[in-house]
């Protein structure tokens, strides 16, 4: 007898980040878009990989009760709920995002030639109704760690780029994938990761769950 295809869960994204956003369309999947409202209020006492799998895995949590919230055909079958939390940490310092142009100037000052590390969490639930009894849920998680390497530049520089309002909503004030580009010598790790989503790892995740990717 022919096999029987298995239709892909539906994916759910924790986030609006316009970066993460972008890297899952690129994978050619269709997605609803159903951010956490939680804070994400960070625990000094822990490590930055700790942070990081928390924050992901509160906001992947969160977002499930939401979605049993509203009800509808989504919450009665299988979806899968991805979520991820990015940090910039120099010399133990987590640099958030910059809450002036001030902050944000100092906040690049101190990286630029230097080198950081960006970690990035994922965490991913997988709610499955396809039973008649209780949905068996099942729940993945991966840290990811980039190194960035900031060329040396001047006050004028920074400023200029500032200025540009780029780095005004992003984690340690600057954007690899826009003009911040301009400011790296060198990268070691996942290039997305440090856009906020490590791409391999989240694939890894996703499969495991049932989302068929690029065919499989």
């Amino acid at each position: 007898m022919p096999s029987t295809a298995v239709s892909s869960p539906s994916l759910i994204l924790a986030s609006s980040s316009p970066r993460r956003i972008e890297l899952i369309k690129n994978l050619g999947l269709k997605f609803e878009i159903l951010p956490s409202d939680l804070d994400e209020i960070v625990n000094a006492a822990l490590t930055p990989s700790e942070v990081v799998a928390e924050l992901a895995e509160s906001k992947a949590a969160r977002v499930r009760e939401l979605v049993q919230e509203r009800g509808g055909a989504t919450a009665q079958e299988h979806h899968v709920i991805l979520a991820a939390d990015t940090i910039v940490v120099f010399e133990g310092d987590i640099l958030g995002k910059p809450i002036d142009r001030d902050h944000a100037i100092a906040m690049l000052t101190r990286l630029v030639g230097n080198t950081h590390e960006v970690y990035t969490g994922v965490h991913v639930i997988s709610v499955n109704h396809s039973s008649k009894n209780d949905p068996a849920v099942v729940a993945h998680h991966e840290i990811e760690v980039a190194k960035v390497e900031f060329r040396k530049l001047s006050a004028i520089e920074i400023a200029n780029y500032v200025d540009s309002k780029e780095p005004m909503d992003k984690a340690g004030s600057y954007a690899l994938q826009g003009i911040g580009a301009f400011m790296i010598n060198k990268i070691e790790g996942s290039p997305s990761n440090i856009i906020g989503l490590p791409l391999v790892r989240t694939i890894e995740l996703l499969r495991k769950c049932g989302v068929q990717i690029m065919g499989e």
